[in-house]
């Protein structure tokens, strides 16, 4: 099965981001063993796509010393350890949701619509979506080359922002292209947006009735 095929990456991609903060939601107001299960359920419902635990693995190396240093902190300030390790497991749950959404939401699973929601405010939205998604690695570039003329960090800032805004139309024709390239062509699933919502039927029915 490749990512195509995979279900996670067949559900729709704004009820998958709505559904991960409901479930961030619920997880930071559920006691701490209900929690462990929520968490523990998260972690199984993606072993269908492993490139995920990889990632979320990746990230957690990234953190680590942020993790020491919120346990220092906790030292210093006298800070209960369960509270600490109460957060730590929630921003590593966090990071679990994060690389999950990064992994299966491209632009094109975003712009990639039906036309009958490429009008008024939901081709403003993706629009939008798009060109922020575009001009972000735009002016990270622009800064990268412009980092070894310029020494102080204001110019640098506004020489960067400056040269993006002079191939802003160049991108725009890009996501232009884009959206009506993809408009009608998204492949949709139902028993994937089923699945979908387990990710916080699951959850829920456990916390109500347990």
């Amino acid at each position: 099965m490749d990512r195509k095929d995979n279900i996670l990456y067949l559900q729709n991609p704004i009820l998958k981001i709505f559904i991960s903060i409901i479930l961030i939601i619920i997880s930071s107001i559920i006691s701490f063993d209900k929690f462990l299960i929520i968490f523990g359920f998260t972690f199984l419902y993606m072993i269908i796509a492993p490139i995920i635990y990889f990632n979320w693995l990746k990230a957690l190396i990234k953190v680590i010393p942020f993790f020491i240093s919120l346990f220092i902190f906790g030292i210093f300030f006298r800070i209960p350890f369960p509270d600490q390790c109460f957060l730590t497991v929630h921003i590593i749950h966090l990071l679990l949701i994060s690389a999950y959404l990064v992994e299966t939401i491209s632009i094109d699973s975003i712009i990639s619509r039906k036309a009958y929601l490429n009008s008024g405010f939901w081709l403003k939205f993706k629009f939008f979506l798009a060109a922020t998604i575009h001009f972000i690695p735009m002016l990270t570039n622009k800064f990268i080359d412009n980092k070894a003329k310029h020494k102080n960090i204001i110019d640098l800032i506004v020489i960067s922002m400056e040269d993006c805004f002079k191939d802003i139309h160049k991108a725009e024709n890009v996501i232009i292209n884009t959206i009506k390239i993809n408009t009608g062509n998204s492949k949709t699933s139902l028993w994937a947006n089923v699945y979908l919502f387990l990710l916080i039927l699951i959850p829920i029915f456990y916390i109500y009735w347990f």
